[in-house]
């Protein structure tokens, strides 16, 4: 029997994180949010998910700071991170295990996902 898998998503548009958490959950996902770059790397450390898909452009600590610091937090350095963005494409390759436009197509997003989870990095603390 296997795990539900646990995906926190950090993006300060309400109306996405609505959305992306209206589609994961309708595959099994379980869901947490996050509104700002500093929320996020809060609920990355105390919740642990599986995966996290991370917006760039965040109040408080921007996605690209907040990715850095989840790298380099030993709580959270194997967590995989999908970078969600309309920008950047060459740079953010760099730093998460994926990337996605936005808007994400639904179909697109769940293909990511399932990519870079089946590599499965995570290792439960």
């Amino acid at each position: 029997m296997t795990s539900i898998r646990h995906i926190l998503i950090v993006d300060d548009c309400e109306d996405d994180r609505e959305l992306y958490s209206l589609i994961l959950r309708s595959k099994g996902y379980r869901v947490s949010e996050a509104a700002d770059g500093e929320e996020g790397l809060a609920e990355a450390a105390k919740l642990r998910p599986d995966l996290i898909l991370m917006d760039l452009w965040l109040p408080k600590t921007g996605g690209w700071e907040a990715t850095k610091r989840l790298r380099e937090d030993a709580r959270t350095k194997h967590i995989p991170i999908i970078i969600l963005s309309a920008h950047s494409f060459v740079r953010a390759t760099s730093l998460g295990d994926g990337y996605l436009i936005k808007p994400c197509i639904p179909d697109d997003l769940l293909a990511e996902i399932n990519r870079v989870l089946a590599h499965d990095r995570h290792i439960a603390a």
